[in-house]
């Protein structure tokens, strides 16, 4: 990869980053939904020169690619995901991380003592209700 100038891959939440040219750390996989999903990936590098460019990938759990073409920064992470938004080369701006999200599971017989604000999504799981946030909102039991 010679007359490259390389940027390192982010770290996500089970896995650290690798180097030029850096693909994201894996996040971490939750199944508070009812089924598997990966959150919290790092976001890839890129090493790009005079000779081309290589993207490093993102990390499962919405960690975007990095940008081996010259100029425009990297690719945004998936939203919801907490994922890190990929990165160009060191003299690029790197693109926005995923929003975030927040899942509070709680067992059914009990979710008719809540009250919820916002606009979740609301699904149940087996015996318990899933309350999905991904923007503002509250969440009170009682």
């Amino acid at each position: 990869q010679g007359d490259q100038w390389p940027s390192g891959g982010g770290g996500g939440a089970s896995e650290v980053g690798a180097s030029s040219p850096g693909h994201g750390g894996d996040g971490t996989a939750n199944s508070i939904t009812g089924s598997a999903v990966d959150y919290a990936g790092g976001g890839g590098g890129a090493a790009v020169g005079p000779n081309g460019g290589v993207a490093g990938t993102g990390g499962d759990g919405g960690g975007a690619a990095g940008n081996a073409a010259t100029g425009g920064g990297g690719t945004p992470a998936t939203a919801n995901t907490g994922g890190g938004g990929g990165i160009q080369d060191g003299d690029e701006a790197a693109s926005n991380g995923g929003s975030g999200v927040v899942i509070i599971s709680v067992p059914t017989t009990n979710y008719g003592n809540t009250t919820v604000t916002g606009s979740p999504t609301v699904t149940t799981s087996g015996d318990n209700t899933i309350v999905k946030f991904t923007g503002d909102g509250t969440f009170a039991s009682g």
